[in-house]
């Protein structure tokens, strides 16, 4: 046992030294560009190998398929790298990490499983054992990590108090930092490989497998009040589908637990069996909605990569629902089915992760040619192009798009090709293309507003006017040959107590607004129209015209107000 310990021990601080050599002596060896990202790729894939075969595998055993997961995962790497400028942009996306790490977490338990016996990656019950417990071998490794980096910050913090500072002297040389966490971290394996009869996956599964009716009643909820509330508002964005895909999965999981390794081992409680199977039934309402949503999604606004990823796991996920609720459906043995399902589901999510990252899946290329075309053919306005994206996270098949859109005879749109490309965020895009706007705004509403009495400008107040002002003063002032509303200045000094500064009369149904300061902003407020008897009544049909013409006075009433005929127009304070 202490052999083993020590064995694990040695591998993890082989693996955290490997570690800092790696960033300390490698990139003056292979430089800063692809060949340190791949040969990074194949160092942490080699390791993760084989801490996670070593244990129930002698360590020479687990030599030879850690180094092949190694030079699998360095090639997939160095395929996904074709579509991406700099090594940066492939790590930011993101998802190209998560593609490695679903083949990794895929392979290695098929591996183990044919280490253990020869063709054993075809067993379930050897395939389900290994998958549990590396997952929680690597769980109670980082946690017990976790806990000697904070018995060793504690110790640190309580021997500075009498100046002793050896522990944070130590820990800083990187060396030492790196191969400590390893081995650790390899030690936490070992202990725990040791003690797999007393922790083990048995007790996740059982508590997992109690929420298998909770869910249920979740799911039929929720389909049973669909035809009530109908799916107009249910596919707003989306999160709809995200959400509907991660239930799917949650109720896949759930459904494995219970169905365990094999009939010895699954639950026999017939309240949870009979959920899993009604569940396994209704999966594929889930996954035909989650389907929809992002259908949705892609036929109103084209094809991103984040709709790319959503529909490239609808695909696995159609696989899931249907064999789960085909096998559900079709009476005994219906858990052996499922079974067998998972083990070839399993390896075409194994596959499909591994094609990802070759350049046959090429989710940045589809998105930008998709949006290239909606603007092309005139299903999309520049301004609803993903350009920022495009410039920073599309990888060179954004690039190119751009290069495309920049050759069109669009004077605003490479404007805003090149406010993307300079930004430093999506935020600052945002922000420059909202301040752009709000400027040309301005400057259209100026032309389609005329100022009484004549002379006066309007832009002192459209200066401070917030961009929901200006919205509903675009919606009021419609465009047109001629000017469609005209803002009449009260005198100075006459606004009294309710700032005030101007009434605006659009000629679109003779709407009237008062033009009032509100601290450091100008906003628009209603009006009410009083007639000679005092009494509230509705604004005159001709009032823009009056007005226009300059039928109306200045008339107090305890303050200055604007009267139009026989109509005095008083703005709610």
């Amino acid at each position: 046992m202490m052999k083993d310990r020590l064995e694990l021990a040695a591998i993890g601080g082989v693996a955290g030294l490997s570690l800092w050599a790696f960033f300390e002596f490698l990139p003056q060896i292979v430089g800063k560009g692809w060949g340190l990202h791949v040969a990074l790729t194949m160092v942490l894939a080699f390791f993760v190998s084989l801490l996670a075969l070593v244990g129930p595998e002698k360590p020479q055993r687990a030599l030879l398929p850690s180094a092949l997961l190694a030079c699998l995962a360095g090639a997939l790497a160095l395929m996904g790298i074709l579509r991406f400028a700099t090594p940066r942009d492939y790590y930011a996306v993101g998802h190209t990490i998560v593609a490695m790490g679903a083949m990794m977490f895929i392979a290695i338990p098929f591996a183990a499983a044919e280490l253990e016996e020869r063709g054993g990656w075809r067993q379930y019950a050897r395939l389900f054992d290994a998958a549990w417990g590396i997952f929680i071998r690597y769980f109670a490794g980082w946690l017990f990590a976790g806990l000697i980096l904070l018995v060793l910050y504690l110790s640190d913090e309580l021997l500075k108090l009498v100046g002793i500072r050896i522990i944070d002297d130590i820990l800083k040389i990187d060396v030492v930092r790196y191969t400590l966490i390893g081995a650790v971290f390899g030690l936490g394996v070992a202990t725990v490989h040791e003690l797999r009869d007393y922790v083990s996956p048995v007790l996740v599964h059982r508590l997992l497998r109690m929420l298998v009716p909770l869910v249920l009643v979740v799911v039929v909820i929720f389909l049973g009040a669909l035809p009530f509330r109908g799916l107009s508002d249910l596919f707003g964005d989306l999160s709809t589908a995200a959400v509907l895909m991660s239930v799917a999965f949650g109720a896949i999981t759930l459904i494995t637990t219970l169905i365990d390794r094999d009939n010895e081992n699954a639950s026999d409680v017939r309240l949870m069996v009979v959920s899993a199977r009604a569940l396994a039934v209704l999966l594929p309402c889930l996954v035909a909605l989650a389907l929809y949503a992002v259908w949705l999604r892609v036929a109103t606004y084209g094809w991103t990569p984040e709709r790319v990823i959503a529909a490239y796991v609808m695909v696995f996920l159609v696989g899931y629902s249907v064999s789960y609720a085909v096998s559900a459906l079709r009476g005994a043995g219906w858990m052996g089915k499922l079974r067998q399902c998972n083990l070839g589901l399993a390896i075409a999510v194994c596959v499909g992760a591994g094609l990802w990252l070759t350049p046959l899946i090429n989710a940045e290329g589809w998105s930008a040619k998709s949006q290239l075309a909606r603007y092309l053919n005139g299903k999309a306005e520049a301004e609803g192009l993903p350009l920022f994206e495009m410039a920073h996270d599309w990888g060179l098949p954004g690039l190119r798009a751009l290069e495309t859109l920049e050759d069109a005879d669009d004077v605003a749109l490479g404007a805003m090709i090149t406010r993307a490309k300079s930004a430093n965020s999506s935020w600052a895009y945002t922000r420059d293309l909202d301040t752009n706007e709000i400027v040309d705004l301005k400057a259209d509403l100026v032309a389609r507003i005329a100022v009484r009495p004549e002379g006066s400008s309007v832009v002192p107040l459209l200066k401070d006017m917030p961009i929901r002002a200006l919205r509903q003063v675009e919606k009021l002032c419609k465009a047109g040959t001629q000017q469609t509303c005209v803002v009449v200045f009260l005198p100075a000094g006459t606004q009294g107590y309710s700032a005030t500064e101007a009434v605006l009369v659009s000629r679109e149904r003779s709407a009237v607004w008062a033009v009032a300061r509100e601290g450091t902003e100008t906003n628009l407020r209603s009006i009410s129209a009083y007639g000679p008897d005092k009494r509230t009544t509705s604004h005159p049909r001709d009032m823009f015209d009056s007005v226009m013409s300059g039928k109306f006075t200045f008339e107090s009433v305890s303050r200055s107000y604007l009267k139009v005929g026989d109509t005095v127009l008083v703005p709610y304070n």
